[in-house]
């Protein structure tokens, strides 16, 4: 057995898994390089093992959103199914576009990220959301605004190997989601939407089983360990700090550094 790739196995399930429940970040944005850089995953590959790890890993933080009623039903019915369409086309998208230019587009894409989780954070700064529950709200938007929005998110999901969550918050929120609904509605349209994503790549034979498994597994001890530390941290500072990190592997990305 090659103990030093059990190793970055295991780094790249922490890490990642780590600081998106700890900070509140998709942990894709780093997940995705280290499996390119450390494991030597070609980036399609990249993308159906990170869709994959996020469709498993986001289910124990959904039923914990689930039973604190932050999961809008119609709203995730939607939303999955318009979302679920666009990353189709959107990672068939991708299995046809060459690797170099993939690169280039995830690149762009996390660099964008960087910035409105840098924006994200400043405008968040020492401020806590009321938290909303679906028993406190008569209706929310579930019709074909949602659907269109979600289907192009869908695709730039697809495009970008992402779970989605960057893209479907900011739907989410703009038309009249409260924060926490929003992200409980967003957690529960990945799991489906991702697991849609990966099985497309999956079924192209662009999957490394052994990686996800490794993967998988470390990101939810992980993810459950940065949970408890979130309690006691005020995070926004770090938000700050990772959006810079983000944007700075982006660019190593497009450019071929990595």
């Amino acid at each position: 057995m090659d103990w030093l790739r059990v190793f970055w196995i295991v780094l790249t399930g922490a890490i990642p898994g780590f600081l998106a429940t700890w900070l509140g970040i998709g942990g894709c944005f780093l997940r995705i390089p280290m499996m390119m850089a450390l494991l030597g995953l070609p980036i399609k590959y990249a993308y159906a093992v990170n869709m994959a790890v996020i469709s498993i890993t986001t289910i124990p933080g959904v039923i914990a959103h689930y039973r604190n009623k932050h999961v809008y039903g119609k709203g995730v019915i939607v939303s999955s199914i318009a979302a679920a369409l666009g990353v189709t086309l959107g990672t068939q998208l991708a299995m046809l576009t060459p690797s170099s230019t993939l690169k280039s587009v995830f690149g762009i894409a996390c660099i964008g990220v960087g910035i409105y989780m840098l924006y994200g954070a400043a405008k968040a700064r020492g401020k806590i959301p009321s938290r909303v529950t679906v028993e406190d709200v008569k209706r929310l938007e579930a019709g074909p605004r949602l659907f269109a929005l979600m289907f192009f998110a869908g695709i730039a999901t697809g495009l970008c190997g992402f779970g989605g969550g960057i893209y479907y918050m900011p739907i989410l929120n703009a038309l009249g989601y409260p924060m926490h609904i929003a992200v409980g509605t967003s957690s529960a349209e990945m799991i489906f939407v991702a697991g849609v994503g990966a099985s497309n790549l999956t079924l192209h034979g662009y999957m490394d089983v052994i990686s996800f498994i490794g993967i998988g597994v470390v990101t939810l001890l992980f993810s459950w360990i940065g949970a408890k530390a979130a309690k006691t941290t005020k995070a926004w500072i770090l938000k700050m700090v990772f959006g810079i990190l983000i944007a700075i592997i982006g660019a190593l990305v497009a450019l071929r550094f990595i």
